[in-house]
């Protein structure tokens, strides 16, 4: 093999990680979403505001809310978000690969793992009909803020609030 060939090759495999999608280990991690599970998120977050938001990888606004949950954490790293997909077990190896291209940052990923989607929307709000992206604003009370669509200034004077308090 040509030596400079070989420079380039070990140039290009050893400079590939900078360039992967750094959110391949959270996508890695999806955590099973059952009826139970938003009882756990909101007691694991109590006491501090969070973010519960519901997306799938069939919802076109949901890819873009992605960056918008990757821009928010990283400028106010003391709120967490919750993501939740509302795709079943036998399409998370496609959550992963959406995960990882769209890479909303370091955040915690569920999603959902039992086919009666009603009982698991009903388990977090009975009005829900299953509308994406759809996202529950939890302050430090635990008083929530229910939005439906991608809202980038409402999130980031919601965010920015937070902080205030």
């Amino acid at each position: 093999m040509n030596p400079l060939i070989a420079i380039r090759l070990i140039v290009a495999i050893l400079a590939f990680p900078l360039f992967a999608p750094s959110s391949g280990a959270a996508a890695e991690n999806l955590r099973s979403f059952n009826a139970d599970s938003f009882e756990q998120i909101r007691a694991a977050h109590a006491g501090k505001p969070f973010v519960l938001a519901f997306w799938s990888i069939y919802c076109a606004p949901c890819r873009e809310e992605m960056g918008l949950w990757r821009a928010l954490r990283e400028r106010y790293p003391g709120v967490p978000i919750v993501l939740v997909s509302t795709d079943l077990p036998p399409e998370w190896p496609k959550v992963q690969r959406f995960l990882a291209q769209y890479n909303p940052g370091p955040v915690e990923h569920w999603a959902f793992a039992d086919e009666y989607v009603e009982r698991l929307r009903f388990s977090v709000d009975p009005k829900w009909q299953g509308e994406l992206p759809r996202a529950y604003f939890f302050d430090a009370r635990h008083a929530v803020q229910v939005r439906t669509g991608v809202e980038p200034q409402w999130m980031n004077d919601w965010f920015a609030r937070q902080l205030r308090k």
